[in-house]
């Protein structure tokens, strides 16, 4: 009978654990068997935790059983790591080298953020939802006409990049009006217009043809919504709080800037 991937990778994670405990020893002191260490590199010790987390690794990327020197490569590869690291540390290049340090910035970023809580409810998510409607609220929609001209008495023409004849959002129309021309729609309503309105070195005329007002949002539409954002804030107060801890708990001295 073929044993399935799963067993022959606990196979070889406690069989091989057993060999490679049995047979590793430092200079100074001898590693015995059933120890929890596996190795010790410069005074680290390697557990055998780690080595069977590595074999159960090399169990699923393997479409075939681990072959009996594993226990070893997996136990080698851990070593290979550790030493690069301690020489990483020696060149202190998690404060020289650019990249390392934000890498483990952001990483501590991630540890911090990840001791928020982040199950809210139901009164959590609509107190949020109420007190934020600006993130929420549909926009109002518009349809318009366009004209422009050198001059307020020269013969007025149609933009080439007059928007689509058909209901448009406001963030619709910023892409083909610009922001200025934009704001001067915004508090128009169906059958008025304004103009002319200078903007770029040429005059413009805007009428709404038809104004449609956003609805009242409802908070289960938005539910998914209001939840990433309880989410996004209690993650980032999260890393806010664990970062004053750590200036409460360290020695911090600033030179004050030229001038101030």
């Amino acid at each position: 009978m073929t044993l399935p991937k799963w067993a022959l990778a606990i196979g070889a994670v406690t069989g091989g654990a057993m060999v490679l405990l049995s047979a590793l020893w430092t200079d100074d002191e001898p590693l015995e068997a059933g120890s929890p260490v596996a190795a010790i590199v410069n005074g680290q010790p390697i557990p055998v935790a780690d080595v069977e987390i590595a074999l159960e690794a090399m169990a699923r990327d393997s479409r075939n059983a681990l072959p009996e020197d594993s226990s070893q490569r997996a136990l080698d590869r851990l070593i290979d790591e550790e030493l690069l690291f301690q020489r990483a540390i020696d060149l202190d290049l998690p404060r020289n080298a650019s990249t390392v340090r934000r890498t483990i910035v952001m990483t501590m970023i991630d540890l911090a953020q990840s001791n928020a809580d982040l199950t809210p409810d139901d009164d959590d998510l609509r107190a949020l939802f109420e007190n934020n409607p600006e993130f929420f609220a549909a926009e109002n929609r518009y349809r318009i006409r366009w004209e422009s001209a050198a001059s307020p008495e020269a013969s007025r023409a149609r933009p080439s990049a007059h928007p689509p004849d058909r209901m448009l959002t406001a963030t619709d129309l910023r892409r083909y009006l610009g922001g200025s021309l934009t704001a001067s729609v915004l508090p128009l309503r169906a059958g008025e217009q304004i103009g002319p309105v200078e903007n770029g070195g040429r005059y413009h005329w805007l009428s709404v043809i038809e104004f449609s007002a956003a609805g009242q949002p409802e908070f289960e539409t938005h539910r998914d919504r209001v939840e990433a954002l309880w989410q996004e804030r209690a993650a980032e107060a999260a890393l806010e709080a664990y970062i004053a801890e750590l200036r409460r708990e360290a020695d911090i001295r600033i030179q004050p800037f030229s001038g101030e």
